[in-house]
């Protein structure tokens, strides 16, 4: 029996010379379009790891780091804390220093109002910082508050420190609509003459509750109503003028005058007269002190009489509030204060109506004592 041969790969001899070559073109044009596919995403690496180089060179070289950092425009806070602020160091890179970032870290402080910051040539940094206006400080519960122009305020913390030297410590005004107003008036004040302030404390007098007594760091005191504090601008000029420097000005808050008498405290003491009700008790005011009667009086402090001799009160609300009258120098000159009341006669024509003055219907069933 004949063993039959096994087939191997000569017995197909070779291949002709021209498949071989088609195999060969095939296969390089394969890995040429590979090649080509590649060339872009491998151009892209190229281009990345060479930035990537130059900005890692230029990083640790000492030219790409902030040379300079200039703040402008501080009155209050120091340059070094706003610098702290703002987050910059010579270590940051100038050119990875948004202005915008910058701004915006800065301004969180209650303290600063606005800030514009710039890259300046020569990898400076310039901050141009505004602040706000603070008009005093003073302690509340929970500890001290400082107190701005535009109504805000925040904790006395250390870094303000170096404000309150340059601003008053306030004393009383702790209703919030006392606060609004002090505030208010306070802000008209220029910052020169709010640092030569020491203290400004809540006064009574007898004819106004809530006046200011400030207390200047050269030792004068100025007595001032809300609506006339203006005048305190004009201090230095006041009390250069003042002949006798024992005495304290007063802003008279009709007139919009200062004139200068004794201080309270220097005054022989006077009997106050108090409101008192149908029952013969005392009014009390929405502080619970006892309603003081209070006069009319001119800028000079002497007080206006009626035909009989009499001061002329000022009458209250049933809040035991006074209620002025808006011209009464102008119906006082006209007569029509001669019984020591508002009584404004009917024009020719018209009926005599009782109601006609504003104070009429005003003041509440109260006598002055005595």
């Amino acid at each position: 029996m004949a063993i039959e041969k096994k087939t191997t790969i000569d017995d197909f001899g070779k291949a002709p010379d021209g498949v071989s070559d088609l195999i060969k073109e095939r296969e390089m044009k394969k890995e040429n379009q590979q090649l080509a596919r590649s060339l872009p995403h491998l151009f892209n690496i190229a281009i990345i790891v060479s930035i990537a180089s130059i900005a890692l060179f230029y990083a640790i070289l000492p030219l790409s780091r902030i040379k300079a950092i200039s703040v402008t425009g501080e009155e209050y806070l120091s340059k070094r804390y706003i610098q702290e602020l703002s987050g910059i160091t010579y270590d940051s890179m100038y050119f990875l220093t948004f202005p915008g970032h910058v701004s915006s870290l800065v301004e969180k402080d209650p303290m600063i109002e606005d800030v514009k910051t710039r890259l300046l040539p020569g990898n400076t940094v310039q901050l141009n910082v505004t602040e706000k206006q603070p008009v005093g400080y003073r302690y509340e519960e929970d500890g001290p508050y400082i107190l701005t122009a535009d109504g805000s305020h925040f904790p006395l913390t250390s870094e303000y420190m170096t404000v309150i030297s340059r601003v008053p410590l306030i004393e009383g005004f702790t209703e919030e609509d006392q606060t609004h107003k002090l505030i208010n008036a306070l802000s008209q004040l220029s910052r020169t003459i709010i640092g030569e302030i020491a203290e400004i404390d809540q006064y009574s007098l007898d004819y106004d509750d809530e006046v200011m007594e400030i207390q200047m760091r050269d030792g004068g005191y100025f007595f001032s109503g809300y609506y006339s504090i203006e005048l305190v601008n004009h201090y230095h000029e006041i009390y250069m003028n003042l002949t006798d420097k024992g005495k304290c000005l007063f802003a008279d808050s009709g007139s919009k005058i200062a004139y200068s008498k004794a201080c309270p405290w220097n005054e022989v003491p006077t009997e106050y007269v108090y409101w008192l009700d149908d029952q013969g008790n005392p009014l009390l005011n929405k502080w619970g002190d006892k309603a003081v009667v209070h006069y009319y009086h001119d800028a000079n402090g002497h007080f206006y009489l009626d035909e009989q001799g009499n001061k002329i009160v000022i009458p209250i609300d049933e809040y035991a509030q006074d209620i002025r009258d808006p011209n009464f120098e102008e119906n006082f000159l006209a007569g029509y204060y001669a019984t020591g009341e508002l009584v404004i006669p009917p024009e020719e024509g018209e009926e005599e109506n009782p109601e006609a003055s504003p104070e009429a219907s005003a003041e509440p069933s109260a006598t002055p004592e005595g």
